[in-house]
């Protein structure tokens, strides 16, 4: 039985002691529909509480996660919860069963770095889009060392062509943007996809060849049939007119011919 799974995962660091406060939320599907869905949260790596959508609750499961459960326990919050859930797991099910049946082989991420914020508030993100399957590996490295701190991601999430896309930040409070590069592992990638932080060809080569598609699409499925119908009216249209030019032109002879009788008959009179 294939099993599909999604995990996204959010984090909120604290950089003046260092301390992640992250959530979860997964859906995991097989051939026959839905299996199951959660919604964690952790602190530091490890799992503080839940929400129990059955029972309507959130769950500690620690110490830390006691006094947050405590203040999320009304019955809008769990509402809330369910019904993100019910959204995500519906686009992602939708991406299951698109993908099984349209994707066979493994597709190559397009990959930008970027920068953002204001001040004080600067960070990088590294947006990883387009790729098949959904196991990647996304990380910040400086000088080929792992940056740990002040990185989030959003998670992966589903495009709509049976892809996936993510974009992991880091933020510069800590760290300059000298030498840092994001590096992607993926089964489509022999190795590791170094990106350096303004290195944009990847991305732009890729996004080269979507607009060339598009254009062939747009030409394929709109201007030719436009200009085939164009060319038929205009062939008609001259078809029409060859008679009716006849016509004039008999008309034309009949009425001389009529101006000679009459003439005839005044020079006869």
């Amino acid at each position: 039985m294939q099993v599909f799974l999604l995990v996204m995962a959010f984090f909120t660091t604290i950089f003046a002691a260092e301390h992640a406060y992250q959530q979860f939320i997964g859906c995991a599907f097989n051939n026959e529909g839905q299996v199951s869905r959660f919604w964690r949260y952790g602190y530091d790596g490890r799992d503080i509480m839940y929400v129990d959508l059955a029972k309507e609750a959130v769950v500690a499961t620690s110490e830390p996660g006691q006094l947050l459960a405590e203040e999320r326990k009304s019955k809008e919050y769990i509402k809330r919860k369910e019904a993100r859930l019910a959204k995500v797991c519906s686009a992602v099910k939708t991406v299951f069963l698109r993908s099984n049946n349209s994707l066979s082989t493994a597709a190559k991420p397009a990959v930008y770095v970027s920068s953002g914020g204001e001040k004080n508030q600067e960070y990088l993100k590294c947006v990883v889009h387009g790729f098949y399957p959904n196991v990647i590996k996304v990380r910040w490295t400086k000088k080929g060392r792992p940056i740990y701190f002040g990185v989030s991601t959003t998670g992966i999430l589903p495009h709509k062509d049976g892809t996936f896309q993510m974009t992991s930040y880091l933020s510069l409070s800590n760290v300059s943007t000298h030498d840092v590069t994001c590096e992607i592992e993926h089964l489509s990638i022999d190795g590791k996809l170094k990106i350096d932080y303004g290195d944009e060809s990847l991305f732009l080569s890729k996004i080269t060849e979507h607009v060339l598609k598009a254009v062939a699409a747009f030409l394929l499925g709109f201007v030719l049939p436009v200009c085939l119908t164009l060319l038929f009216i205009c062939i008609r249209q001259k078809t029409r007119k060859a008679p009716e030019n006849e016509i004039t032109d008999t008309s034309d002879e009949s009425e001389a011919s009529l101006s000679l009788n009459l003439m005839n008959i005044s020079q006869e009179t």
